[in-house]
């Protein structure tokens, strides 16, 4: 019998004719529950970064705001909210440093279906990487056999969580292109865990937009 991989109780399933061929669940009714529940709709959000406008906010004042300093992603692609057992699982295994929660993430994350040129991780600071010794995106990625490229580089900051949005935007660009390759007229998802202010991915797509690429979307695992 199946264990959950995220509760790791046995996981019944009544086999008949229209699932017998179909893979097993690798996650039991009670934790699919939970993930439904922080699942994103698009009701009441900005459709470019699925922000959840104010009652009277008509227009995303977030990303008027980064529009400012950067030319806007095309269109952030995310699933579940940074809430609930979404936010204790990428809690866990980013700081926690539990390499086994990639399994549930890599099962539960579904990437847009959209074809693109290059798939690119928003790498962290090799120094963390090395401490908790794998790179949370990237490990995703292999797990889902995601084929992607690691061009982006970046050294150590403040963590972003512990700053403000003014004080985040001040900072200066921290990435930088590691590898020499054509990027011209290149349509390219980038890859992060968690969308907040916007600043990281953007900061981000400033450095590869240099390389004249056609259009950027975003895919990370909670908002």
């Amino acid at each position: 019998m199946a264990r959950c991989i995220q509760c790791d109780h046995n996981i019944i399933e009544t086999f008949n004719a229209l699932n017998f061929y179909k893979k097993s669940l690798k996650i039991c009714e009670n934790c699919l529950q939970q993930w439904e529940e922080n699942k994103i709709t698009t009701d009441g959000r900005c459709p470019r970064c699925l922000k959840l406008l104010e009652q009277d906010e008509h227009d995303c004042l977030d990303c008027a705001f980064l529009a400012t300093k950067f030319q806007l992603m095309n269109q952030l692609y995310c699933q579940y909210q940074y809430k609930g057992v979404v936010k204790q699982l990428i809690h866990q295994y980013k700081f926690l440093k539990d390499v086994a929660i990639c399994e549930i993430l890599a099962d539960r994350l579904r990437l847009p279906t959209e074809q693109y040129d290059l798939i690119i991780p928003v790498p962290s600071p090799l120094e963390r990487d090395i401490n908790r010794t794998f790179n949370p995106v990237v490990c995703v990625l292999d797990k889902k056999k995601v084929p992607y490229l690691s061009i982006l580089q970046t050294h150590v900051r403040p963590k972003q969580s512990l700053l403000g949005k003014l004080h985040r935007a001040r900072l200066d660009n921290p990435f930088e292109i590691s590898k020499n390759i054509n990027l011209e007229d290149k349509n390219i998802l980038l890859v992060d865990d968690i969308y907040t202010t916007g600043l990281t991915v953007h900061h981000a797509i400033d450095t590869l937009y240099v390389r004249k690429i056609r259009k950027f979307d975003v895919f990370t695992f909670a908002r």
